[in-house]
């Protein structure tokens, strides 16, 4: 579960109590009606695109009745297959751990930034569940926005060492 790599900036008798990442394959389907939608659009629209492609060509029409639907393509690719790859390849880079002090989160998509929350800011949490034991948590902490730890497996490991409300 930890990459080797990966050093956390503890303080001096700082102690490890929690250490997770999301779950693989409730992180990368956890849009999965709007990855279906776009999927279907992305093929209906590449279908379109052929069809312009061959009218264009046969019967001579304009090459206007490619290029809409080829943007659609790009769009569609995007919002449907292309954010499934792309989820997939975020989850390698996202890691939490909770100390007796602090939630750490980082987040290697946007550098190896660590976001740090100190426990004595910790306000309440919300879950979504995504199954009996799989969900993801929203944690507010006093002066920042909430942060929301996407797709743990056994979330109550992590809830009980949370301080109590």
């Amino acid at each position: 579960m930890e990459d080797s790599n990966l050093q956390w900036p503890l303080n001096e008798g700082e102690t490890v109590l929690w250490q997770g990442r999301p779950a693989p394959r409730c992180y990368t389907f956890r849009h999965w009606l709007q990855a279906t939608i776009g999927t279907i659009l992305f093929f209906a629209c590449s279908f379109w695109s052929m069809v312009g492609l061959q009218l264009i060509k046969a019967e001579g029409y304009s090459i206007g009745l490619v290029i809409a639907p080829l943007i659609m393509v790009v769009a569609a690719f995007f919002i449907g297959p292309g954010q499934l790859i792309l989820s997939r390849l975020r989850w390698e880079k996202i890691f939490y751990v909770l100390t007796d002090q602090r939630l750490l989160v980082r987040n290697r998509i946007l550098g190896n930034k660590t976001n740090i929350y100190s426990l004595d800011n910790y306000k309440h949490h919300k879950k979504k569940n995504y199954g009996k034991d799989l969900c993801s948590l929203r944690l507010s902490f006093q002066g920042s926005a909430p942060i929301i730890l996407e797709c743990l497996e056994a979330p109550e490991n992590l809830l009980e060492l949370l301080p109590k409300q």
